[in-house]
């Protein structure tokens, strides 16, 4: 029987019967890769004591969906609406500990009219970048979160 180490409204942390910890992400989550034409707006972001280069994202609320999720996190972050989105694909942030339901959504957006950072989550700046400035930061080291990393995965297999 697994014993519960920690428990909150969006994880459950229990080590098993060998030992071995795993986490379980409750509800879900998303990763919003809003697009202005060609250009990517991303986020920089306080995480711990450095800050990350990184796409929105969040966890999804109880029975929302990842459409619903996505809209809702990218309005949260920066303020920000969509005049269309996509599901681009599912992410897994480490199979072997964590059990999760993570999607990488593509928000279409017509401007950046009233855009505002969720500071109070650590959100920092904003920057508008094209793709070949994405993956320069990628190259540069600037951009390392794995969330990141596995949508734009995402985003150059669409391009196929």
């Amino acid at each position: 029987m697994a014993k519960s180490l920690h428990e909150n409204d969006y994880l459950s942390v229990t080590l098993n019967d060998k030992g071995y910890v795993r986490i379980l992400q409750k509800t879900g989550g998303v990763v919003i890769i809003p697009m202005l034409g060609e250009k990517f707006i991303l986020i920089e972001h306080q995480r711990g004591n450095e800050v990350l280069l990184e796409f929105p994202r969040g966890f999804l609320e109880a029975g929302e969906s990842h459409h619903e999720g996505g809209l809702r996190e990218l309005k949260e972050e920066l303020n920000l609406d969509a005049v269309s989105h996509s599901i681009l694909g599912e992410l897994r942030t480490d199979s072997g500990l964590i059990r999760d339901n993570i999607a990488a959504v593509k928000c279409r957006l017509n401007n950046l009219d009233g855009i505002v950072l969720q500071h109070s989550e650590g959100v920092l700046a904003w920057r508008e970048l094209t793709f070949s400035e994405v993956l320069n930061e990628v190259k540069s080291g600037g951009i390392k979160d794995n969330f990141t990393l596995a949508s734009l995965m995402l985003l150059v297999a669409q391009k196929d």
